[in-house]
């Protein structure tokens, strides 16, 4: 006699799938709830660490803003040959503010051109193109080192040209940066979408930062206090970067990120360590220096 199997028009396996499929969308749901309450806690703990860490700035034992932002920064830089614009000192030397100026005029270009998920390299000719900037910058540092050391320079360093080659430079830890961070954590990263793509954008770059270097060169005294507060930023910003990618890495965030505010939990440890290593490093100059 043949035994009866249930057949998937039985009423009662039907019920039992139905049953199964219901308490998996119930958990999956809980679970996502519990996951957006987590996230929106970590947000709050991040702003509030973002506002404290700001805060932090005006406690610098530093007589006026221009001094704090100056000590801030004094462990990342050796702040020779800076740059003054309107009469204040920018806290980083001139080939430092022409990088981190770039990186944050390059990342505004990439964003402005929707390459904000790209994850595939420059076609080679603008990649050679990066590479020879960066080449450039190497070339002046090596030029200046010679004259400080008391050698004969192959030419006369200038400010100017620190600053340019500077910014060359900061195009490429730009686009390094965004690499690095779409291609570790993002789920729908472009895998084919180069990060600059065209010479139309690098031309873009090229005009923001001819614009920038032109003022200060020019003494825009109305420009001061945002170039100085951006040379922070761009410092700051660059170190955040890669330590929230870093630690979002261990955290095991890698390849699951469709919106940066995933990233809350992982960010504000980020942030923790951007401000510790912003501090250890000025304290450690300041302790070496005597002062």
């Amino acid at each position: 006699m043949q035994e009866h199997q249930p057949s998937s028009s039985d009423p009662v396996t039907e019920r039992v799938i139905a049953e199964v499929h219901a308490a998996l969308a119930a958990r999956s749901e809980a679970i996502r709830m519990q996951r957006a309450e987590a996230d929106h806690r970590w947000r709050t703990f991040f702003l509030i660490t973002l506002i404290a860490l700001i805060t932090a700035i005006f406690f610098v034992p530093a007589p006026t803003l221009e001094r704090k932002l100056i000590l801030i920064l004094s462990g990342v830089c050796a702040q020779q040959h800076n740059l003054f614009v309107g009469g204040i000192q920018l806290p980083l030397c001139a080939r430092d503010t022409g990088m981190y100026l770039s990186v944050l005029a390059t990342l505004g270009v990439i964003r402005l051109r929707g390459r904000t998920h790209a994850g595939a390299l420059p076609p080679w000719h603008i990649l050679a193109m990066l590479i020879g900037l960066v080449a450039l910058m190497a070339v002046d540092g090596i030029n200046s080192m010679i004259n400080e050391i008391g050698m004969t320079p192959w030419y006369e360093p200038r400010n100017d040209l620190r600053a340019a080659t500077g910014m060359g430079a900061g195009v490429g830890l730009a686009v390094a940066l965004t690499l690095l961070f779409n291609r570790s954590l993002r789920r729908d990263v472009a895998v084919n979408l180069p990060v600059l793509g065209q010479w139309r954008e690098l031309g873009m770059i090229a005009l923001i930062n001819t614009a920038i270097l032109t003022a200060i060169l020019l003494d825009v005294g109305l420009l001061a206090w945002p170039l100085a507060l951006l040379d922070l930023i761009g410092v700051a910003g660059t170190l955040f970067v890669t330590a929230v990618t870093a630690i979002a890495a261990v955290m095991n965030y890698d390849g699951t990120i469709t919106r940066v505010t995933q990233l809350a939990r992982p960010a504000t440890f980020a942030l923790l360590a951007t401000g510790a290593f912003l501090a250890g490093m000025a304290l450690l100059r300041a302790t070496l220096m005597g002062g």
